[in-house]
């Protein structure tokens, strides 16, 4: 009995201090996080350990990182600590650390081989969908949607509790969104990178009808700051003898865990190039 015992306690601090010792890779930063061990802003590139001390400097400040075994977290002040008025806005890196729902590649909205988008609601979704770099062209389906004078695709969204409806833009069958007419309009302009709770409508100009297809948010990625983090992220794994082609599965599965879906020729194409074109 004294033998099971000690196995027990030997597994629960073995456990411990694996725990205790885990590093963390930090790959990109949303506001500003201080380790208060060295006194200095956490960036891109830092590696921490489990018991550094953060400040955060707002509820919104996080850090994204990626653990020892590659596995992926979100190191922020999560909601169940927000209970007092005043939450304290300190903690560990264990404490704060939350591994992300690994979201596999083969879901149904990445097909970079699709030629026509048949189903914009499978396409966009209903969480977030994000666009890489200020455009993107979107193949359609005549049989699904046939884009006309008469017949087209409309946004309905907010700015600064204004309504907006944008009339998006084609050529021939191919939707064109651009992010400089989306963010800009005759009542303002949307400030930050996202529209939020905007709406997709197909629409019947001879008849004044739309059918709503679904509502996300739009989020825009900057192309040189990704490529940037996805730089940040290539050496570490490396060192884990990962192949060129693993590497570029695990950048795109790593786009999608923390910026929402997107065009899948797009993030296929852009990882493919930065994967390529990476030097030490």
């Amino acid at each position: 009995m004294k033998t099971i015992r000690l196995i027990l306690v030997l597994l629960i601090t073995m456990g411990f201090t694996a725990h205790s010792q885990e590093q963390y890779h930090v790959t990109r930063v949303n506001g500003k996080v201080t380790n208060l061990k060295t006194n200095q802003d956490v960036a891109a590139g830092d590696v921490l350990n489990a018991g550094d001390q953060l400040l955060f400097e707002t509820i919104d400040s996080y850090a994204i990182a990626i653990g020892d075994n590659m596995g992926r977290f979100q190191i922020k002040i999560h909601d169940e600590a927000q209970g007092a008025p005043q939450p304290m806005l300190t903690a560990t890196v264990a404490e704060a650390a939350r591994p992300t729902k690994m979201r596999n590649l083969m879901m149904a909205r990445f097909n970079p081989n699709e030629s026509e988008i048949a189903d914009l609601k499978q396409y966009f979704g209903n969480d977030k969908f994000s666009i890489i770099g200020d455009a993107v062209n979107i193949s359609l389906s005549d049989q699904s949607y046939r884009l006309s004078d008469d017949n087209f695709i409309v946004f309905y969204y907010r700015v600064d509790n204004n309504p907006v409806q944008k009339k998006i833009g084609f050529e021939e069958q191919k939707l064109i969104l651009e992010k400089e007419k989306l963010v800009n309009s005759s009542v303002g302009a949307i400030s930050g990178d996202e529209i939020t709770d905007l709406q997709v409508y197909e629409y019947e100009a001879s008849t004044r009808t739309g059918r709503e297809i679904t509502r996300f948010t739009l989020v825009f990625v900057d192309k040189e700051s990704l490529k940037n983090e996805f730089y940040t992220i290539i050496p570490i794994l490396k060192r884990q003898q990962m192949a060129d082609p693993d590497i570029k599965r695990y950048l795109i599965e790593y786009y999608y865990d923390f910026y929402g879906a997107t065009d899948s020729k797009t993030i296929d194409s852009f990882a493919d190039e930065v994967v390529k074109n990476y030097t030490l």
